[in-house]
């Protein structure tokens, strides 16, 4: 059905439009995967390449910002006489090592915004008669140096990782590749252009010869195709603000303030010390980048508060109310007077054309009166301002020229701009009548080096309906529709939607959010890689299509393909709009039900001193630093219980959910543990040994293994289980510097020991390798600033000790505290002590006596 009216509007409304510039290239899964599951491409599969005459290689190179490991073989030629030719990325010194055989030719930088922020072309040249091989960059000779080529030169060529006899490689910087193209004698033989969608080959536009790739990830779908990066169901009636500097998405509940960041996919969660209880229904929250605070507010009571993530809790509290008469309102932040701006808005039949202000230095709520052209009343509108909020942009929405809902409401498709210096209004331009009438999600994002701007929109006369994203030009009238749709659940004052801007991870962020009959809200997370791009004129080759036409087609066809794929798991929902539950619009690739986050936080410890007899609960413990360590309820151990297997199984489990959030996916599960089984055989293992585990873990209270979009957690309550790993994560992202008690519960966690130090396993020794590197960091700053308490002092070294055990600083900063203690004794023992492991470390004697650290004349 959905085909043929997509066909059907094809074949009538042809137009000629110039296209639109598709992304493409091959992005290569790096570190952040096991060794298995890291990218190759293959020039050579069906044999070397062979030169006659001069060669050259030269393709396009970029690294992807935000990653922790860099290091590693971008590029790997190996002659036939065992001749290795490799350009190298040393992380280290941030430079590119260009190597012939096992000899430096030279090391050379490319600047970073070029290296992370574009293309960088790199071509490396052969020459069979001088057997020597020269490299450059954006067409700029960099170096060159001897190879014992032969005559002719033949050779294969290798992107990433490799196994090939003797020359195997592994370690592979996070990069993109694009343009490969092998010429002979100046004249080109071979073009890889790389902008293949799917599969694990790659085509020659020249000759038709076939790369081959293994774990290819092509970059050409995260430009079209939005993924669904998290899911929430949230008890309430949250709401979501943007840290544009830090690219955080904020999810503000009751009882938890949830978070994610874009630069690395992280997510957290942090429960609120005090309930924000009174959270309205249409309460909005909003990032202030020019304070640097997180703010929730309430229309109707010209309410709003911040967020103080020392005490986590609001400043705020709203009294019971009636429902808003502001839904669905548009909001932005103006550094001209320091002011929260609210525009438009609906509610009891009204719809709204007021600008109110919530003055950030006072407090004070005011109207503004506002001159220049009248802003009709509306809602689903959608809104942006510029860098620092001078100007703001409203584009469309839904209303009527009276504000009354009864008299003759329509949609508008205008732009008008207000300008915060005057209070004025001024229309910009008007879109043309589409076919087919579209409301817009909350938010506009302006692009202002082209003066450009995306926007959300979707059909609002349909519960189960899509988000379409599209383009738009401040200096001029029509849209374009880009990237596939987005399944939306939309109940008009249930429902609310908006659209985000990541500058430097150059990503666009969606947000969906419904709350359902039982008050529980599913809050939706999608992102897309910028510029996105088109993807029906592109892929059909009819790039002429009508971008009004295409506005409801793209829709229609990405609702027609979500209603085919579904899987209906219950009985078909009466017709009516409000029957339908969030669950029956998710899209197939979702869960159908999740669990707020898969781990619950415990609480930090504040500075008020809480007297240990209050806390009387009997709550299992299991211990990541020192010994891995299992306590039930009743304090007895049941650590041998985790057989070698289990206490793997669980410690990668249990890890990546409390350090990300995340998990650990299936894959990377069975790559660590069953890597010499079937898929089949890893599958049942699992299920063994997770029924096993669970059976244990039961002893200490309630807890269950969830998995969502094939990721694998370990969700818990904090009440009955205590977790040191997920304290110390909390005190990590506290604010810094540390609090005393602060400072004194991360000094409680480190006593037992480092992270996990009799655990072997290769793929923790990142991770104990960076929560040491944290923790000295917090300990020195910590030390730096108590250095008038001797006594903590004392304990900050010695657990700065557990980490390092040769830290001078660390003696010196134990010996003098002890002298100054009055300890003398202790003192000299302790750099004896220190002394000995030295020795026992470096095999010579430590060159400094007691006086230099004691601070004794």
């Amino acid at each position: 059905m959905w085909k043929f009216i997509l066909l059907l509007f094809l074949s009538v409304h042809l137009v000629t439009n110039a296209g639109y510039a598709q992304s493409y290239g091959l992005r290569f899964s790096s570190h952040e995967v096991v060794q298995e599951r890291r990218t190759t491409l293959n020039l050579t599969s069906s044999g070397p390449l062979c030169f006659k005459k001069s060669g050259e290689i030269s393709f396009d190179l970029n690294l992807l910002p935000y990653k922790e490991t860099y290091f590693g073989y971008v590029l790997r030629i190996i002659a036939a006489n065992n001749q290795n030719i490799d350009l190298v990325y040393n992380q280290r010194e941030r430079t590119f090592n260009f190597l012939i055989g096992e000899s430096f030719s030279r090391a050379f930088a490319i600047d970073s915004i070029a290296l992370y922020g574009g293309w960088t072309h790199i071509a490396i040249q052969f020459d069979p008669a001088q057997n020597e091989a020269t490299i450059s960059v954006n067409n700029k000779f960099v170096a060159k140096g001897q190879a014992k080529l032969g005559n002719p030169v033949c050779a294969r060529v290798f992107f990433g990782t490799n196994t090939y006899e003797g020359f195997q490689t592994v370690d592979i910087p996070p990069m993109n590749l694009r343009n490969i193209v092998v010429k002979e004698g100046g004249h080109t033989r071979y073009n890889w252009p790389l902008n293949e969608n799917e599969g694990n080959t790659a085509t020659d536009r020249q000759e038709g010869k076939t790369a081959v790739i293994r774990n290819a990830n092509w970059i050409g779908p995260r430009h079209r195709n939005w993924s669904l990066l998290q899911s929430w169901e949230i008890s309430g009636t949250p709401s979501v603000a943007f840290d544009r500097e830090k690219e955080v998405l904020y999810i503000v509940s009751s009882d938890s303030l949830y978070n994610i960041s874009f630069k690395n996919e992280q997510e957290q969660g942090v429960r609120l010390s005090e309930r924000l209880d009174s959270l309205m229904p249409g309460n909005q929250s909003v990032y202030n980048p020019f304070l640097n605070k997180l703010f929730n507010f309430y229309i109707d009571q010209k309410k709003a508060g911040s967020y103080d993530s020392l005490t986590r809790k609001w400043d705020i509290r709203y009294t019971p109310d009636l429902l808003t008469v502001y839904w669905q309102a548009n909001k932005f932040i103006s550094r001209l007077d320091s002011s929260l701006y609210i525009l438009c808005g609906y509610g009891q039949l009204q719809y709204k054309n007021t600008v109110q202000r919530y003055q950030f230095g006072t407090g004070k709520w005011d109207s503004i009166p506002t001159t220049g052209e009248r802003l009709t009343p509306r809602y689903l509108a959608a809104t942006g301002a510029t860098e620092n909020g001078d100007t703001a942009y409203i584009l469309g929405g839904y209303g009527s020229n009276s504000g009354n809902q009864v008299v003759n409401p329509r949609h508008y498709y205008d732009l008008l701009a207000f300008y915060v210096k005057d209070h004025s209004f001024h229309k910009v331009l008007q879109l043309e009548e589409p076919p087919a009438q579209f409301c817009f999600a909350n938010s506009l994002v302006i692009d202002p080096a082209t003066q450009n701007y995306y926007a959300l929109i979707f059909p609002d006369d349909k519960f189960n309906t899509s988000l379409q994203l599209v383009e738009g030009s401040l200096k001029g009238p029509g849209l374009k529709p880009l990237a596939d749709a987005i399944p939306y659940s939309f109940h008009d004052i249930k429902s609310f939607a908006d659209l985000y801007y990541c500058r430097n991870s150059k990503k666009l962020v969606a947000v969906t959010l419904y709350t359902s009959k039982d008050n529980i809200t599913t809050v939706k997370v999608y992102t897309l890689e910028f510029p996105p791009d088109t993807v029906l004129a592109e892929s059909s080759g009819l790039r002429g299509i009508s971008a009004w036409y295409l506005l409801l087609l793209i829709p229609l066809a990405g609702i027609g393909i979500f209603l085919l794929r579904r899987r209906k798991k219950a009985a078909p929902q009466p017709a009516t709009a409000t029957a339908a539950t969030p669950a029956a619009a998710a899209p197939a690739a979702s869960t159908a039900s999740l669990p707020p986050l898969p781990v619950v936080i415990p609480e930090t410890t504040t500075d008020e001193t809480v007297p240990e007899e209050i806390i009387a609960e009997k709550k299992g413990n299991i211990y990541f630093f020192g010994p891995f360590e299992v306590l039930d309820k009743e304090g007895q151990d049941i650590t041998r219980f985790f057989t070698p297997l289990l206490k793997e199984l669980f410690l990668l489990i249990a890890i990546n959910t409390i350090r990300s959030g995340k998990g650990i996916s299936s894959d990377r599960l069975y790559a660590t543990l069953w890597r010499d089984k079937s898929s089949k055989e890893a599958q049942n293992n699992r299920s063994v040994n997770m029924v096993k585990l669970k059976a244990i873990l039961d002893k200490l209270g309630a807890c269950a293994f969830v998995k969502e979009a094939d990721r694998w957690s370990l969700q818990y309550t904090a009440d009955d289980i205590d977790m040191d790993l997920a304290g110390f994560q909390q005190l990590l992202h506290a604010p810094r510097p540390l609090q005393k008690q602060s400072v004194r519960s991360l000094l409680k966690i480190l006593h037992r020991g480092s992270f996990l130090p009799d655990a072997n396993y290769t793929w923790l020794e990142d991770i104990q390798s960076e929560i040491s590197g944290v923790a000295l960091d917090i300990l020195t700053e910590a030390a730096n600033q108590f250095n008038a308490d001797p006594e903590l002092l004392i304990e900050i070294a010695d657990s700065i000790f557990l980490f390092d055990p040769v830290n001078e600083e660390a003696l010196r900063m134990k010996c003098s505290s002890l002298v100054a203690l009055g300890r003398h004794s202790l003192a000299k023992a302790a750099f004896n002590k220190f002394a000995k492991e030295y020795l026992h470390m470096y095999g010579e004697e430590f060159p400094q006596s007691f006086t230099a650290y004691s601070g004794d004349k």
